[in-house]
Formats: structure tokens, C-alpha cells, sequence
């Protein structure tokens, strides 16, 4: 399933399938990027994150980490044995929220964005109020299926 295709048709409670495992969507939050743009992202089960990508049609499946990386962040970095290098940082705020509210309308965070060779995924990030790390690694996917 495309990028389009999920947020026209992800719900509270679906089930969805991603990297060949099953997850509950137990919050469904619009982040509304300093540029305009927006992206979806997916509390599911498990402690896992899903965040669509509709530039690169693709999807980050990734779970929170604790890391001693600080600020400021480096071009390239080596986390569980592997080289990042930096894609981009931005800034964005929960416009909608579906579900558990995690994240409540309003809300912002701030991020910074690495992938490296393999595909794996390594997000840092920092809460606008309380300003606390939500730190997210995983691996870019290419499809996600809603049951």
C-alpha cells in the first residue's frame, strides 16, 4: 500500500501488518511540518512507531531507544555497530490525534534524521514542552498493509 493509500484508509484499532508483523494502531497523530507539509505518524503495539513518508513513498518503522548521543548532532555517527549519516532535521506539531494521546494536540517535537547503507533508521528527537529525548531507531520500509 502506498503512502496516499494508508492515510486515506488508517484507523484507530486497525491491525496493520509492517515488515511482516503484526501491530494494533493504538494512536494515529497529523504532525504538521514548519514548511506546511505533513506526515502521519502511528503508535502501535508492541512499542513500535510507523511515520509515512509521502516524498519517498516509503515508511520508518522504528522503536525508542536510549543513547548517550548529544547535542549537537554530527554530520555521521556509529550506533549499534553501524555508520548514519545525517538526512535532514525539522520541526513539526500534533494537529490531529487520534487514540491514546501519547502525543496530545498541540504539541511539538523537533528531529534529527539519519539512515545508513543497510537501510536501518535512527531519529533523535526532542519534545518542544517538556523537552525531554525521544530517540527512535529501526529501518525504512517500502509497504505496510492495513488488515
Amino acid at each position: 500500500m502506498n503512502v496516499e493509500e494508508f492515510r486515506k484508509n488508517i484507523k484507530i484499532d486497525s491491525r496493520i501488518i509492517a515488515d511482516n508483523r503484526e501491530f494494533a494502531v493504538e494512536e494515529i497523530i497529523k504532525f504538521r511540518l514548519d514548511d506546511g507539509s505533513f506526515y502521519m505518524k502511528c503508535f502501535l503495539s508492541d512499542g513500535f512507531v510507523l511515520a509515512d513518508d509521502l516524498g519517498s513513498n516509503s515508511f520508518v518503522l522504528v522503536r525508542e531507544v536510549d543513547n548517550n548521543i548529544q547535542q549537537p548532532f554530527p554530520e555521521t555517527l556509529e550506533y549499534d555497530g553501524k555508520q548514519f549519516n545525517f538526512l535532514f532535521d525539522a520541526h513539526a506539531v500534533a494537529e490531529e490525534v487520534q487514540g491514546r494521546e501519547i502525543f496530545k494536540k498541540g504539541e511539538g517535537e523537533k528531529y534529527w534524521d539519519y539512515e545508513s547503507e543497510d537501510g536501518s533508521y535512527l531519529s533523535l528527537g526532542i519534545n518542544d514542552g517538556s523537552d525531554e529525548r525521544q530517540d527512535f531507531y529501526g529501518k525504512m520500509i517500502k509497504d505496510v498493509e492495513i488488515l
